[in-house]
Formats: C-alpha cells, sequence, structure tokens
C-alpha cells in the first residue's frame, strides 16, 4: 500500500514538473503586441538589458534631437505615442502599458521584461520656466551676519582654484573646529553653461569657510545615493516629477509616486547591474536616465544607516502634490535613520527653493536647530513661493504654492560647539571666498 501511495505521489511530482517546464516559458513569452505576464523575475539577463537599450536609443534619438526641442507639447505627445506605437510593435515595450498622464507631462510604459520606463514632454532644463528672479540672485546676507554679504555670486568656481583655496584655509587653520559634514548633490544639469551651477558653488564655499565640509557632487549616481550615511547633512538638488503607471495582467490598475530625476545615463552594463531595483520599481528610466522612487531608499538604507542625518530635498513634487500629497519619500528616508527629512510639496520656483536652502543651511551652521533655521527662512522668504513671488512683484503666479514641510526631528543640528565664534567663523568664509573670486579674476 505504502509503495502504491509513493508512485501516485511520483506521478503526481512528475505531472508538476512537466506543467512549470511548459507554462513557465509561456509566462514570459509576448504575443503580437509585445505584451507579456507581470509575473515577477529574479533578475535581468543580457538579453533582457540589450533590448532596453535598444528601445531606448530610439527614445533617447527622439527626446534628445533638436526637432524634439522645437515641439509644441501636443506634437511631443504625437510623437512619444507613434515611437512607442513602433517599439511596440518590434515587442521591445508592452503596447497595454503605455499610458498619458498630461497633468504631469509624462507618457509611461514598461519595458518587455518589467522594468518601467517613460518620456518626460517637457524636458529637464525647461522645468526653469518655473523660475521668477526679478534681479534677485536668491542668496541675500543672513541677516544675523552683517559682515556675509555674498558677493559676484554668479562668477563660476573652477575645481582648480577651489582646491587652491580650500588648501590655504587649512594650512592657515583659520578654522580649527568642523561642524560636521555636508554633500549637494546636483543632478539639476551637467553644469555646462548652468545658470544653476554658480550658486551652488558659491554656497559650497560660504559654509567650507563656516567650518561645514561641504562636498559637490555634480555626476550624482545611483551608488552615490546609497552613500549618504557618510554626511551630517544631505542635499537632494535634482529636479522632481509625479510618475504614474499601469500593471496588472488581468484587472489592470494605476499607481503615481514621486520621483527624483538624475543625469545619469542608461548603459547595458549598468541596467545588469542595476537589475534587481529595476525589476522592482526602486529605479525607473525616464528619457533613458535613472530616477529613483522612494523604495530605492527604503532598500538602500533598511539597516538604518542614515543614523542622525539632516535630508534636504530641493526636488519639485518630493512630497507630491496639492491633493495628492505623497509622504512616501520622507517616510523611506526617516525609516532608513534620517533624523529630519525637509521637502517640498508641488513644484517649486527656482530661486525661492535657492534662497530657502540659502538661509537655512546658514543659520543650522550657525548652531540653530533646523527648526529654527527654517522657522528663519520662512519670515525671511515666505511661508510658501507664491508670497515669495508676489512680493517680488510677479502678477501671474503658477497654480499651486509651494511649501518646505519637516518630518521627524527639528531639533536636529549640527555639531557647532558652545564657544562658537559667529563673528570668527562668517569674516573667515568671506576671506576664503574673497581669495577664491580674486583667483578666478
Amino acid at each position: 500500500m505504502k509503495e502504491q501511495r509513493h508512485r501516485i505521489l511520483c506521478a503526481v511530482c512528475a505531472l508538476a514538473l512537466v506543467l512549470t517546464a511548459v507554462l513557465a516559458p509561456a509566462a514570459w513569452a509576448a504575443d503580437g503586441a509585445g505584451e507579456v505576464q507581470d509575473t515577477a523575475k529574479p533578475t535581468l539577463t543580457t538579453d533582457d538589458a540589450a533590448e532596453m537599450q535598444q528601445a531606448d536609443a530610439a527614445v533617447t534619438a527622439l527626446t534628445g534631437s533638436d526637432e524634439y526641442e522645437q515641439m509644441s507639447r501636443e506634437e511631443r505627445l504625437t510623437s512619444a505615442l507613434a515611437e512607442l506605437d513602433e517599439l511596440a510593435r518590434k515587442g521591445l515595450v508592452r503596447r497595454d502599458s503605455i499610458r498619458t498622464d498630461e497633468e504631469n507631462g509624462i507618457v509611461s510604459f514598461t519595458y518587455r521584461c518589467g522594468v518601467l520606463g517613460g518620456i518626460l514632454l517637457t524636458l529637464p532644463d525647461e522645468l526653469d520656466e518655473m523660475t521668477f528672479d526679478a534681479g534677485d540672485n536668491g542668496l541675500r546676507a543672513p541677516r544675523d551676519i552683517a559682515q556675509c554679504t555674498p558677493r559676484t555670486a554668479e562668477m563660476p568656481l573652477t575645481d582648480d582654484v577651489r582646491q587652491a583655496a580650500e588648501a590655504r584655509q587649512y594650512r592657515e587653520n583659520a578654522l580649527p573646529e568642523t561642524i560636521g559634514r555636508a554633500a549637494i548633490y546636483y543632478a539639476f544639469d551637467n553644469t555646462v553653461n548652468s545658470s544653476r551651477f554658480p550658486y551652488y558653488s558659491y554656497m559650497q564655499g560660504f559654509w567650507e569657510g563656516m567650518g561645514l565640509r561641504t562636498t559637490m557632487n555634480t555626476r550624482v549616481t545611483l551608488s552615490d545615493l546609497r552613500r549618504m550615511n557618510k554626511y551630517d547633512l544631505c542635499i537632494l538638488s535634482a529636479h522632481g516629477a509625479y510618475y504614474t503607471y499601469s500593471y496588472g495582467t488581468f484587472r489592470k490598475h494605476t499607481r503615481t509616486e514621486p520621483i527624483i530625476l538624475l543625469t545619469e545615463a542608461s548603459t547595458l552594463y549598468k541596467d545588469i547591474i542595476y537589475g534587481f531595483d529595476l525589476l522592482a520599481h526602486r529605479i525607473i528610466k525616464l528619457n533613458g536616465l535613472y530616477c529613483v522612487t522612494a523604495d530605492f531608499f527604503r532598500n538602500a538604507y533598511r539597516s538604518g544607516q542614515l543614523s542622525n542625518t539632516i535630508i534636504y530635498s530641493e526636488t519639485c513634487e518630493f512630497l507630491g502634490v496639492t491633493n495628492s500629497v505623497d509622504e512616501s519619500m520622507a517616510e523611506a528616508l526617516l525609516a532608513g535613520g534620517a533624523r529630519t527629512v525637509l521637502g517640498y510639496v508641488n513644484n517649486v520656483y527656482t530661486v525661492y527653493s535657492r534662497s530657502m536652502l540659502w538661509d537655512t543651511v546658514n543659520h543650522l551652521a550657525m548652531g540653530q536647530t533646523i527648526g529654527r533655521a527654517l522657522a528663519h527662512a520662512k519670515d525671511t522668504y515666505g511661508e510658501n513661493d507664491i508670497i515669495w513671488y508676489t512680493e517680488q512683484g510677479g502678477r501671474r503666479p503658477h497654480a499651486a504654492a509651494a511649501c518646505l514641510v519637516l518630518y521627524g526631528d527639528e531639533n536636529a543640528r549640527l555639531n557647532v560647539p558652545e564657544n562658537f565664534s559667529l563673528e570668527e567663523r562668517a569674516e573667515a568664509a568671506e576671506d576664503m571666498l574673497a581669495d577664491v573670486l580674486e583667483s578666478a579674476a
């Protein structure tokens, strides 16, 4: 009897193996439209990456062309859909995943292998249309430091000049104490002919002079974002967006979430290296460039490595939009150990954002808590960017105000010693920058 039951079990197991062998490949096979099941793959193969690169080449050829730049938004949408229709015909993207989100300016899609992608209808450089300057360089002197009036902020500082100035500062031992380490993750552009970069160079030099050792990363990679735990203060200076995509095989669903756009271009080798994160939708690709979701940070710092770090995000829609606030980015970073997270709801005016960063970090470096420093910045520049805009004489503000919101511990602060001399550090910061600007001239 036992032998008979054993034979029956063996027969059942054999049948299961046969069915698995027959049906498993079918789960991944594409039909004529290039659509596949949503079954999770363990990792990307070289063939998967090669197919994605083929699709990316077509997408970037479109979005990087002069013709695309000159098109109206409606024309870009038509061109993007036509390109994706052709890629779906070739089986490189899933036809039923193509989704137009005109409100957020993105056409999203899913590659054949299950990775998420998209085409921006508004190019990153055009996001600067949210800029309103009115002659203000965005770097007002801190009201508590009369000596620290920023000068020639529009002058870009070269790496050679900066390194020489930093070396001179260390030799002269102008600042015996270091109050913390900061990193600016600058991913707005490649810094060439940039209208933004000179201001961030200036801020970096000024904060260095106050004893806040500040690193400027102008080629931000996914790997860099996994090492934010090395710093006391991390500043995410990048474009942000709200990404909507479709998922599900038998019943379609949609999900919208904030993403941070990087300037790191996708390659076959990197796609394979980042395969797990791409398939898990922790990383997506827009216009062939990598972007990160909240789950990227949640996974990267799942052991709480961001202990006591202050995260300051300048990205648009970091916390979603009005009537659809999404706190997932802040929650992921706090779960990863961050002590405090600051970010914006809605799209934010460029100069307002830069001014708020300048004032907040200045007063953080003076020994104030992050809560008090943020309150000072809002008192100086306004509770939100529309208040600031109208004070500058603007008459056509954007639809929704952007406000900077703090999550976590508002009492977080840098390691500013009790014998901190405000005047001494301010003078040292100004002297160092004067030397830098004189050398640059």
